[in-house]
């Protein structure tokens, strides 16, 4: 029985983790190019990698649950077509013994999803927003781009020529409009972002300090041989941020900080928990519709192409079912029970039908009006 067991379980593999990563590979590369700007704006390649894998957890959460449920549909279906299940239930195994294997994937996919809900989800979202304002707030990732005009702010504008291999800047142009009486150019041959306890400072030698007064239209012009511009000032102050519902861990959700914001989103943490507590029910929700569509009914010569289709509705329609209980908000105390009671009554009603029983709708009849259950998966 166990080698039964595991020459099922790698039936069931195999289909999985392939739908699963397919459709995991096309999600990602999707996600992945809003970070493709960053990289072209000088990103690291590195960090957008690391980025782009933090993306990960939140994709598998879902991509998990279709590999699951249609690589299941698919690998039984394939014992079923080669008569490998017939020779499986003549050998005397039954109906629940058979789909075992299935069971114990769905709940090693349980575990899983908890494990990427519960840790990894909240660390990937809450990395990636802290790393998207480090790098949207620091202006070296700004400042040491070369050959393009960067804005710093809406009225400070700072252009580089050239960097050296060793790190020095040549050509090197600030336009200062925060005064617009008063605008300000620097001008420098040369120069070097460097960082010092008071802050960021822009080191700049061999140049000039054009000041325009446009009251009385005059011209200033200093020439310098070194001047140190506090480019500090420039920066983008992200100040306290609210950490929203998905960037938080288990814990942070069922005991927040009192705060008036949390207050005021009290029904967004709750209802990020049920879903996360939800959502990997529905893996053996999933497997047992799918076993229902393949083992349903007696055997059938024509196939269980019918019995399929619905099932592969089924489950579709159960998933969408489930995301739209997630969206609402009105009326928690009745949608908060909904959102258990659909995956545990979807997959009590797949376990009835994969253990062979039927309703009305799905029985066929023969001219007479006799009912043909061989036929019914």
């Amino acid at each position: 029985m166990r080698n039964i067991n595991r020459y099922i379980m790698r039936q069931l593999a195999v289909p999985m983790l392939f739908i699963a990563f397919s459709l995991t590979g096309v999600i990602w590369l999707s996600q992945a190019l809003k970070f493709v700007e960053q990289l072209i704006n000088g990103l690291p390649v590195t960090t957008f990698l690391y980025l782009s894998l933090l993306l990960l957890p939140d994709i598998l959460r879902y991509t998990l649950l279709l590999g699951l449920f249609f690589g299941t549909l698919f690998a039984f279906n394939k014992l079923y077509s080669d008569s490998e299940l017939i020779v499986m239930w003549a050998a005397g195994l039954s109906k629940s013994a058979l789909a075992r294997p299935a069971i114990y994937l769905a709940l090693i996919i349980t575990l899983v999803m908890y494990f990427l809900g519960f840790i990894l989800v909240p660390f990937g979202n809450r990395t990636v927003s802290e790393m998207r304002v480090a790098w949207q707030d620091s202006l070296a990732a700004v400042v040491l781009r070369e050959g393009v005009f960067n804005t710093l702010t809406n009225d400070v504008t700072v252009y580089i020529r050239e960097k050296t291999p060793a790190g020095e800047m040549l050509g090197i142009l600030v336009h200062d409009e925060r005064v617009p009486e008063k605008p300000v150019t620097y001008m420098a041959e040369r120069g070097a972002f460097i960082k010092t306890d008071e802050g960021p400072r822009f080191i700049m030698n061999a140049g000039n300090l054009q000041e325009v007064s446009k009251k009385n239209a005059k011209l200033s012009l200093l020439y310098f041989d070194q001047y140190a511009l506090d480019i500090g000032q420039f920066e983008k102050k992200s100040g306290a941020r609210w950490l929203s519902p998905d960037h938080r861990y288990l814990w942070e959700l069922i005991n927040p900080e009192d705060s008036e914001r949390v207050r005021q989103e009290k029904h967004k943490l709750i209802s990020e928990l049920h879903q996360r507590l939800v959502l990997p029910l529905y893996a053996v929700a999933l497997v047992f519709i799918a076993l229902a569509g393949v083992m349903g009914g007696e055997f059938a010569r024509r196939g269980r192409g019918r019995q399929m289709g619905i099932a592969a509705a089924a489950g579709v329609l159960l998933l969408i079912a489930g995301m739209a209980l997630f969206r609402v908000t009105s009326q928690p105390m009745l949608v908060y029970p909904l959102m258990y009671l659909l995956p545990i009554a979807a997959g009590a009603v797949g376990a009835y039908f994969a253990g062979g029983g039927r309703l009305r709708f799905l029985e066929s009849r023969s001219d007479n009006g006799a009912v043909t259950s061989g036929e019914v998966g």
